[in-house]
């Protein structure tokens, strides 16, 4: 998919540097990863603006809480979303089955069997819910946050600008340093000790991911953005049998993404220094990313 990526990050830079400033969030980070899932999945494209919207409502299920002390009685905005999507995506795999064959993700997972073993209705529907969410939002923060950080750290972005090849550390070091998913939650299996602490079995642990980034002890001098490190180490996918099943296309549209946007836009600069950032527990992101800049290189 990496022509494809490119392509579409490259008309959306076209579209967004067309004026003197652009919010990178909306016209950039946003856009794309549901533009590629929704292409993996044979999404039409007419329809990409419905799951942007249904995906921002469903980032509150991602964060594992939900705001407190709404007495309105109405149902909140994400069960309606979850409603809406579950709808869309039920016709849509009607429609694969009814005209099977097709190249696009969801034929192959209609067409996948293991062991005589396939995927029952409702477990097509969760997975394909379950990759529009989780692969949009993650995958907007990487992008947003990284160019945060390459715009903050100049020198970091003029080297980039002269070797791409270093696409794949910047995006790492990202990852570790300001990381799109800030906790996750774990069961302890049977009885453990943590310093001083004794967590009974089948106790729910919660794992700050974004403050083991910045141990020093993982990750030497770990304030400091540096995608030259010896070695950059993080849980930003996970690890073990829980690892990220979409670690590979976020990696992929990140390196893109940040790349083009270092060679393309001329001298950017933040409007805002911080960002306003999104009430989000877990999932760490800016509403928005407003930039100034000197223009663009075709």
């Amino acid at each position: 998919m990496e022509p494809t990526i490119a392509r579409l990050v490259d008309e959306l830079l076209d579209r967004a540097t067309g004026r003197d400033s652009f919010d990178v969030l909306a016209e950039l980070a946003s856009p794309l990863p549901v533009a590629v899932i929704c292409r993996m999945l044979g999404v039409p494209l007419a329809d990409e603006p419905l799951f942007r919207r249904w995906s921002a409502q469903l980032t509150r299920l991602v964060d594992g809480l939900t705001p407190a002390g709404d007495t309105s009685g109405e149902a909140p905005e994400w069960l309606q979303g979850m409603i809406e999507m579950h709808r869309y995506v039920n016709d849509l795999i009607a429609d694969r089955r009814a005209h099977p064959g097709g190249e696009d993700l969801i034929s192959e997972l209609l067409a996948a069997e293991d062991g005589g073993d396939r995927l029952s209705h409702d477990e097509l529907v969760s997975t394909v819910v379950l990759l529009l969410v989780a692969g949009h939002e993650t995958t907007v923060n990487l992008i947003a946050n990284g160019v945060l950080a390459l715009v903050r750290h100049r020198d970091r972005l003029a080297a980039l600008r002269a070797d791409p090849g270093l696409a794949p550390a910047v995006v790492e070091e990202v990852l570790r340093y300001d990381p799109p998913v800030q906790l996750t939650a774990r069961v302890a299996t049977e009885d453990m000790r943590v310093g001083e602490l004794v967590v009974p079995e089948r106790s729910m642990v919660i794992l700050l991911l974004a403050a083991a980034h910045r141990d020093p002890d993982a990750n030497p001098d770990p304030d400091r953005f540096d995608p030259h490190r010896s070695e950059i180490r993080h849980l930003g996918f996970g690890f073990g049998a829980h690892f990220c099943l979409g670690a590979p296309l976020a990696r992929l549209e990140g390196r893109i993404a940040l790349t083009r946007f270092a060679q393309r836009v001329q001298e950017p600069g933040l409007t805002a220094d911080p960002p306003p950032y999104r009430e989000h527990v877990n999932l760490r992101g800016p509403r928005e990313v407003p930039i100034t800049h000197a223009g663009a290189i075709r």
